[in-house]
């Protein structure tokens, strides 16, 4: 197999050792990132609640209480979106809701008495492209902040 291969050891101290140091032990336990990333997110879902436009960036559609009341889809009492939480780990993080109901308006499905009620899924989790974006802002900040 045809190629290159470059070894590079690293001795003495100086800045670029200490750096690489540095970053591989904020590699080693990623929670603090996670946290932050989580923190975006859930910020994120907050405002799809506040503008009524799911990931993807399509509104959602009415709600019947809506139609007949009024008001905003999703957010008659703000349970659903108080409910979403975050959990950090080392390699991960976990964004949603405990609430019962929350899967059948992310997704969508049959409810009610009989499950005679249709609910349109009304996607308010997940990451869009400006998410992404903003995800890879982070990771770059706190891995830049290992140099420092």
């Amino acid at each position: 197999m045809a190629g290159i291969r470059l070894d590079v050891a690293l001795k003495g101290g100086g800045a670029a050792e200490r750096a690489l140091g540095a970053l591989e032990g904020r590699l080693d336990d990623m929670t603090p990132l996670a946290d932050e990333i989580g923190a975006m997110l859930v910020a994120s879902i907050q405002h799809r609640f506040e503008t009524g436009i799911g990931v993807g960036g399509k509104r959602w559609k009415p709600s019947q209480r809506v139609l007949r009341e009024s008001g905003q889809t999703l957010v008659d009492e703000r349970n659903l979106e108080g409910s979403i939480t975050r959990r950090a780990g080392p390699e991960e993080v976990v964004v949603g809701s405990n609430i019962v109901y929350a899967r059948i308006h992310q997704l969508g499905g049959r409810a009610g008495r009989n499950y005679a009620t249709k609910l349109p899924a009304r996607p308010y989790i997940g990451i869009d492209f400006e998410d992404e974006i903003e995800i890879a802002a982070i990771a770059n900040d706190y891995l830049f902040e290992a140099t420092q």
